[in-house]
């Protein structure tokens, strides 16, 4: 009995069953700090009522039983967790910054939420991440994992998205590809406009100090002259004799205004040939900007070609792609469905396993018990043998006589009488014993037979079970095991139970002894014998059976059954004596022979009793290795529990970096539509560029044309002054004829040389400033330099010519007058060198600002390839599910990046100076513009200036 009771005592308990204080368990909520969180201790919320959630004040400080926390951007109350009929419910108590539950806001801004059901695993968050602009400090929120337990102490359930693996990204491969080509094809464009904007800083640099330099020298060249140009004539002037002062200031006055409508017209003529060097330049600029649209409009069409391609096959492999993971996600879902049906059918089967082995343990107690009577019983049939035998011994002896002759004690009554009623009486007891035995045994053979259908159906069910649940293998063959031990002791029971045949051959042996009754009885009958007769042999019958019987009778019974009987048939009665001691006899020799069975019986049965009890010592060991079974399954499921757990904590980081990529992604796209804008911004800078071109050579047709006047003027003049350079000559052959000159009249040696010079000067200026080269204007320099050394020898050739109205005391001074020209000349000569020096330091200065800057771009260009290249690679990993996107070298390549922008953003700097400067030769170019509107055309000058020397030359004959 002990050993069931500890068999019983080892049944394990349900799994996941709750405790003995199960009144007192409430509900459970755990908070668990996820990577993106503002840090905090694991938090365990015990939800007897609804439990605040807030930030830290004075009366509130953060626990680990609370759900208060030292956060800014949570409210003081914030949200209400609480448990209520079997659920778990979250709400926003008009929160600023609100509350998530799996990425999903509650409500809006300060405003309170309807209750929303949690369930465990669910990602909840309060607040947002805010940036505080003074400090640039980024608060960060609260991210939570939520695990639930209820009152029993059983996990709450998972919500579909959490148990299957998050909800799906918002974000698909082929945005993700767009925006790539996206990015490609905008920093193609970026570097297309940089090599542009490259070009043109190089073309305006190269332009402005070309044109400044040679302007300078060209002003400076024209000034010169002029200057020389207006000293000959004074000098001219100053040579001949005029007798009246008044000639001589209004020479001098038309001299001088002559020197400003030259500088005048010069300064119109410099301004139309800027003009038309500005438009070439620009259509140069043009021309190679459509050069480069089209190179840039071939590229693109081969990435467009390439990426449709490209974007045709990822389409297809996205489609293949999603197939499988649509397969994948099904194949999850039927097998999280066939563990979860498989655990509750476990669970349920263990249930009723236990129940089960319950009940047979209670049927092992019944069945001990049984034993144990039957043992008793067993021991009482031992008992009454031995009585019997010694009954027998004692009849053996010659205590049988008693029967026969009385004997009489001390006190003169009969020690032993033999009464008939009670021994019927004592006949009928030992039948009903008997029969209740025979019942007994019937009971326990239904008994046994329910119990073999019972275990037939157990091995049924745990067949069944068998191949529902590979799990519980381990436990069912034990369970087996344990049943077969059972139905192996409940088959020596049967052998045990066949114990009451005894009791079968001793009801046998009073079936003979009634046959031998009857056959005495049908002896009496044939004698026909009196009354009494037949009383006697009754009472002797009665005797028989009650010595057949093992009752002992007292001796005052014998005693009246003796004094009854007759003398008169001692022989028979000796008859009757002897087949009864050959009876007695037999039955002492059988029913030593049952002792002996029964002794034997008795042994097995002792044997039987100790292999029971090895069976059920066996059948407790069993139960521990299944309470062991029990508990490994338990850890097993722990650390597939704790498997999921950590499925779940990756499946949020996923989540977070897919976050990420879509911030990135948006600021991708804020970054192509600033290029777009950029884009367009240029080519309407481009549109008003080649209005600009297009006006430009209107004025430079415009220009053109008046050149071709000046130029035409210019022959037509240089006729006429032929005409009166001829005139001239023939006046001087005949001094002493006075001619009146028909308008125009003759033009002097002298002054037809000057005008000849200042027309050349003017062609050779033109010629200069339409070339456009350093070569040309040196050329025209020297040719400038002939004609002013020309200009000096027919000046000093004119007092010769006019004979007697030279003065010798102004010869001196024109002598100083043409050193210090010649001093100045030289210093101008100079001058021009050093601006040329300077013209081609600030050519190679430029050069290698070019130089530089196409370095930065290039190595600006190679590290974004290299990033873009790097980036592509990780991307198609990632899509590939390959590796994880964990950045490595990003400060590196992002430091290199700053330094290259840092350049490129100097190197701008300057192109946006030069570009400012060119503006401000732009505003000066339209300055004189506007003058050279207001000028008086170059012909009028010169006719002027012509009318002039022919008026004072008609002056000077008239003298």
């Amino acid at each position: 009995m002990v050993n069931i009771v500890g068999v019983r005592t080892l049944v394990p308990p349900t799994v996941g069953g709750p405790p003995v204080t199960e009144s007192k368990m409430m509900a459970r909520a755990i908070l668990q700090c996820r990577p993106n969180s503002h840090p905090f201790p694991e938090r365990t919320l015990v939800l007897d009522q609804s439990v605040k959630i807030g930030r830290s004040v004075a009366r509130a400080r953060p626990a680990t039983s609370n759900a208060i926390f030292d956060c800014k951007v949570l409210s003081r109350n914030h949200a209400l967790l609480w448990y209520e009929n079997g659920k778990f419910y979250l709400q926003d108590t008009k929160s600023s910054n609100g509350t998530f539950v799996n990425n999903q806001r509650l409500s809006k801004g300060s405003e309170e939420s309807a209750p929303r059901e949690v369930c465990s695993g669910d990602i909840v968050q309060f607040g947002v991440d805010v940036m505080e602009n003074s400090k640039k400090v980024t608060h960060g929120c609260i991210v939570a994992t939520l695990k639930l337990y209820m009152p029993d102490g059983q996990e709450a359930k998972a919500s579909p998205s959490t148990a299957v693996g998050g909800a799906v990204t918002s974000v698909t491969a082929q945005e993700l590809y767009q925006l790539r080509t996206y990015l490609q094809e905008a920093q193609h464009r970026e570097q297309q406009i940089e090599t542009k904007l490259a070009t043109l800083q190089r073309l305006v640099s190269s332009t402005q100090e070309a044109a400044t330099h040679s302007w300078k020298a060209m002003i400076d060249e024209d000034r010169l002259l002029q200057r020389l140009e207006t000293l000959e004539a004074q000098l001219s002037t100053y040579a001949k004799n005029y007798p009246e002062d008044s000639v001589r200031e209004e020479m001098r006055r038309l001299l001088d205004e002559k020197g400003q409508y030259e500088t005048t017209a010069k300064e119109s003529l410099r301004r139309v040939l800027q003009e038309k060097l500005d438009a070439v330049t620009k259509l140069a600029d043009l021309e190679r900007t459509l050069n480069t649209s089209e190179d840039e409009l071939a590229h693109i069409k081969e990435v467009c070609e390439t990426t449709q391609k490209e974007l045709v096959e990822l389409l297809e492999k996205q489609s293949v792609q999603s197939e499988q993971v649509a397969q994948l996600t099904e194949k999850l879902k039927n097998a999280e469905d066939q563990l979860k049906d498989a655990e509750e059918n476990y669970e349920q089967e263990k249930k009723e396993l236990q129940s089960k082995l319950l009940e047979k343990s209670s049927e092992e107690n019944k069945l001990m018990a049984r034993i144990e009577s039957i043992t008793a019983e067993s021991d009482f049939t031992k008992e009454q043998l031995s009585a019997m035998k010694a009954k027998y011994e004692n009849i053996k002896n010659g205590e049988i006589s008693g029967l026969i002759k009385p004997v009489k004690d001390s006190s003169g009554f009969d020690m032993l009488s033999i009464e008939p009623s009670d021994f019927k009486q004592a006949l009928e007891t030992t039948q009903r014993e008997i029969h209740t035995l025979k019942d007994r045994l019937q009971t326990a053979q239904d008994e046994l037979r329910q119990a073999e259908a019972n275990v037939s159906q157990l091995k049924q069910e745990l067949a069944d079970n068998k191949a529902k649940s590979a799990a519980s293998t381990a436990l069912m063959e034990h369970l087996q095991a344990q049943i077969a031990t059972l139905e192996d002791r409940l088959r020596e029971y049967q052998v045990v139970s066949e114990i009451p045949v005894i009791y079968d051959d001793i009801y046998d042996d009073n079936t003979l002894v009634r046959k031998k009754k009857d056959c005495l009885k049908s002896k009496d009958n044939l004698n026909e014998d009196d009354a009494k007769d037949e009383e006697r042999t009754n009472d002797l019958d009665d005797t028989i059976d009650a010595d057949t019987t093992l009752t002992i009778i007292s001796t005052k019974e014998c005693k009246d059954s003796n004094v009854n009987g007759t003398l008169e048939d001692k022989d028979e009665e000796k008859e009757v004596e002897v087949a009864q001691e050959s009876i007695l006899r037999t039955d002492i020799l059988r029913l030593q022979e049952l002792l002996e069975t029964s002794r034997k019986a008795q042994e097995t049965s002792e044997k039987e009793v100790a292999r029971i009890r090895e069976d059920l010592a066996q059948a407790s060991t069993a139960a521990i290795t299944a309470s062991h079974e029990a508990s490994n399954l338990r850890q097993q499921l722990a650390a597939s529990e704790a498997l999921m757990t950590e499925k779940v904590k990756t499946v949020g980081s996923l989540q977070s970096q897919v976050s990420r990529l879509e911030d990135s992604s948006k600021e991708v796209q804020t970054q192509l539509s600033n290029l777009t804008v950029r884009l367009r911004d240029e080519q309407q800078k481009v549109q008003a560029a080649q209005e600009e071109t297009r006006l430009l050579r209107e004025k430079l047709s415009e220009a053109e044309e008046l050149a071709s006047l000046s130029v035409q003027e210019a022959e037509s003049l240089k006729r006429r002054i032929v005409g009166l350079e001829e005139r001239l000559q023939f006046n001087q052959a005949s001094p002493t004829t006075p001619l009146i000159l028909p308008p125009p009249p003759c033009i002097p040696s002298g002054s037809n040389e000057v005008s000849n010079k200042e027309t050349l000067g003017e062609c050779d200026t033109t010629v200069a400033v339409c070339g456009g080269s350093a070569e040309e204007r040196t050329a025209s320099t020297i040719i400038d330099e002939n004609s002013t050394s020309t200009s000096k020898t027919q000046i000093c050739s004119i007092p010769d010519n006019s004979g007697s109205q030279t003065n010798v005391t102004d010869i001196p001074e024109i002598s100083h007058s043409f050193v210090t020209k010649e001093v100045e000349l030289s210093e101008l000569k100079n001058t021009l060198k050093k601006l040329k020096e300077e013209l081609s330091q600030t050519q190679k200065e430029c050069a290698s600002l070019q130089e530089r800057e196409r370095i930065l771009q290039y190595t600006l260009d190679t590290e974004k390839r290299k990033t873009n290249g790097s980036l592509n690679d990780t991307h198609q990993d990632m899509m590939d599910g390959l590796i994880t996107p964990v950045l490595k070298d990003g400060s590196l390549l992002s430091n290199k990046l700053e330094n290259l922008q840092e350049e490129l953003a100097l190197v701008r700097e300057e192109r946006d100076k030069l570009q400012n400067k060119l503006s401000i030769v732009n505003e000066d170019f339209q300055q004189l513009a506007v003058q050279n509107g207001m000028t008086i055309p170059t012909w009028v000058l010169l006719v002027m200036g012509v009318a002039l020397l022919l008026f004072s030359d008609f002056l000077q004959s008239l003298l």
